[in-house]
This record gives C-alpha cells, sequence and structure tokens, in this order.
C-alpha cells in the first residue's frame, strides 16, 4: 500500500468518525429519554389506577434523582424498591420533595413525590399540593419531557405528558 493509499484512507475513516459519534451518542441519549418517559408514563398510570381502584389507600409515585436516577412506587407513605432509570437522565422538578409538605421545598433535590388520592373535594385522583412539573433530559440530546399535573387540569389528578419546546 502506497503512503498516499494509507493518508487517504485514514482521512476518510476520520471524517466518518468524526460525524458518526455525535450521532450515535445522540441516537443514545434519545433512546434514554424516551425510555426513561414510557416508565414514569406507566408508572404514573398504574399508580393513579391503584389510588381509584383502592379506595381510600393514597398511591404515590417517588423520583429519584441524583447520581442514579429511580422511581419507587409508594403506599401510604413506604416506598418499594426503586426501579432504575437508563443512566444520565437529568430530573428538575417542581412537586414536593419526598420529606416535604410544600411544593419545590426540602428534599425536591434527592427525590420528588407525586400522589393520588381515591377520594378528595377535587374528585377521584386528586391530592393536595400536587400542581407542579418534571422534567427529563439528556446531556448528549436536545430532546426532554415533562409530565404536568394541575394548572389548567385543576386538582383532578389528570396529567400531560409534554415534549421538547412544550416544557416549560
Amino acid at each position: 500500500m502506497k503512503l498516499t493509499e494509507l493518508i487517504t484512507s485514514m482521512s476518510i475513516v476520520g471524517l466518518l468518525t468524526t460525524y458518526t459519534v455525535p450521532v450515535s451518542l445522540r441516537i443514545i441519549a434519545n433512546a434514554k429519554v424516551t425510555g426513561a418517559l414510557l416508565q414514569l408514563h406507566q408508572t404514573s398510570k398504574q399508580s393513579r389506577y391503584d389510588a381509584i381502584v383502592n379506595y381510600g389507600q393514597v398511591r404515590s409515585v417517588a423520583i429519584f434523582a441524583g447520581e442514579k436516577p429511580a422511581i419507587a412506587v409508594c403506599l401510604d407513605g413506604v416506598c418499594g424498591k426503586p426501579v432504575p432509570l437508563p443512566e444520565g437522565i437529568v430530573i428538575k422538578s417542581t412537586f414536593r420533595g419526598i420529606d416535604a409538605k410544600v411544593a419545590g421545598k426540602a428534599g425536591a433535590d434527592r427525590a420528588t413525590l407525586i400522589s393520588w388520592s381515591s377520594e378528595t373535594n377535587a374528585g377521584i385522583g386528586g391530592s393536595f399540593g400536587q400542581h407542579g412539573s418534571i422534567t427529563f433530559s439528556h446531556p448528549w440530546s436536545l430532546k426532554k419531557f415533562c409530565l404536568v399535573r394541575g394548572g389548567a387540569f385543576g386538582n383532578e389528578g389528570e396529567y400531560v405528558i409534554r415534549k421538547d419546546k412544550e416544557c416549560k
């Protein structure tokens, strides 16, 4: 192999690597964000359903932030084993912290608690102090999503999943 052929092939490999590595990382990050979205959505939907069916019991979802993000289902203040989210997920929340009575206070950086109640003045599924949003993102991706509860929906326990620029 001649020197010019070697330099040409190395240049082509270098250019391909320059473009494929960042694109691959973004695809992986998008998959992680989508996986976290599905996990949060299914856990929230199931715990809200359990709160409605199991009359009188409060079901909650605890979302742990930090180095190892995770989700756990809680019943009467006792949380089960946290199920890990994909690595690298960044969580920002305005819901109340796991050891607080007021939204956005005391422990919201460690864990956030989203609760549903069987019977409230607002109707089935509502819970006191549960207006807010939780945003999931990944540093390698522009993609993000948020679970928003309250606001225009009132305190009925309804929530909506918003994506990308709709998260505010």
